[in-house]
């Protein structure tokens, strides 16, 4: 079984992409920030993560390591954040988020993309 894990400071937004989530064949968790992220990513091995964040990001590549061990494509990393400015986005995907989409987000898509990425890894 697949495991993702929603990441938000903001419960009703963890709260609805978890909702969106449900009917999918995976294991769901979700927490409320990034020190929780990181306690939560060394226990468990997630096959997707996906940060809602509405704080502008200075180094995607933090997160990134943090999530993600060197050399490793696992797991997955959506970001979903209001719009960010060229630079910041460009610096996400070259660190090696895999998906960026901008609030507002449709849940349907995001989902679509999560059913679509867990169907690829099975």
């Amino acid at each position: 079984m697949h495991r993702i894990l929603v990441v938000s400071e903001n419960a009703f937004l963890r709260h609805l992409v978890t909702l969106s989530l449900a009917d999918l064949d995976a294991e769901l968790r979700a927490v409320g920030g990034m020190d929780d992220m990181e306690g939560v990513c060394r226990a468990v091995g997630f096959d997707l993560v996906i940060l809602l964040t509405a704080t502008p990001f200075l180094c995607g590549r933090d997160v990134v390591h943090t999530l993600r061990p060197p050399g490793l494509r696992r797991p997955q990393v959506y970001v979903v954040s209001w719009q960010q400015s060229e630079q910041v986005v460009l610096g996400l995907l070259e660190c090696g988020v895999d998906q960026y989409m901008t609030f507002p987000v449709s849940l349907a898509r995001l989902r679509g993309k999560v059913a679509n990425e867990l169907m690829r890894t099975v």
